[in-house]
């Protein structure tokens, strides 16, 4: 073997091993039909929720039939991930017949914190958010997706197949929540009361005006660049 042949074998080893990214910002999402062979995708049949702890809201006890559902997989070291905040909290209030799940499975801290982080945001978070700590939901959803980066959201219909899989982000992605949105009823266990703590914050912000922070969040939504300013999502690993 010569040494020009070397190199370029090991540049293509090396090149194999990089993770790659998610999707791009306002990169389009995956769309329903589009399985992907063996690999999870729009069409398949969501996995099952493998949640180690409920930090905020509801207990979430595996996906429902007659349920939608929006599982994003997010970190609070994300940029981006923390900029879909204030969208997510909006399309939760705004679709209250759905789950809003946010899986925290990247944590480099562990749970406390995330814990920390969730508490601080207070109303403005205002969805159920899970702790993933030994990541066996982000393997089961976002590596059995060939999804290296986050935020990744899924969007999961009211038969418990995933019709959407992409950057929360995008502009498809309300559209596709707006779909499955559409004849979707709450389970009766998740009617009742959240976690200590969620209750008040939630009824505070359905019922008090807005403030000046919370008109800045909601104009947050229509800015898709993450608080960093860059575009793209971030390497999850």
């Amino acid at each position: 073997m010569t040494t020009r042949t070397a190199i370029v074998s090991l540049l293509a080893f090396a090149l194999a091993c990089v993770p790659t990214m998610a999707q791009s910002e306002g990169s389009p999402g995956t769309p329903a039909g589009d399985t992907g062979g063996d690999r999870l995708a729009a069409g398949s049949k969501a996995p099952a929720l493998s949640i180690d702890e409920v930090i905020k809201g509801k207990p979430v006890d595996g996906l429902k039939e007659g349920t939608a559902y929006v599982v994003e997989f997010w970190a609070t070291w994300c940029p981006p991930c923390v900029a879909s905040i204030p969208h997510l909290t909006k399309l939760q209030k705004k679709h209250k017949n759905i789950v809003v799940l946010g899986v925290a499975g990247s944590e480099r801290g562990g749970k406390d914190p995330l814990e920390a982080f969730v508490k601080k945001q207070g109303s403005k978070m205002a969805y159920t958010v899970a702790y993933d700590g030994d990541r066996s939901m982000s393997a089961a959803w976002l590596s059995a997706a060939g999804q290296n980066g986050i935020p990744c959201a899924f969007v999961v219909d009211t038969k418990g197949t995933i019709s959407w899989i992409g950057n929360p982000h995008d502009k498809s992605f309300d559209a596709e929540v707006a779909k499955v949105a559409k004849g979707s009823k709450l389970p009766k266990a998740d009617k009742g009361g959240s976690k200590e703590g969620d209750k008040s914050d939630d009824a505070k912000s359905d019922d008090q005006p807005k403030s000046d922070d919370d008109k800045s969040d909601d104009k947050s939504d229509d800015q898709p660049k993450g608080a960093s300013g860059s575009d793209g999502a971030t390497n999850s690993d």
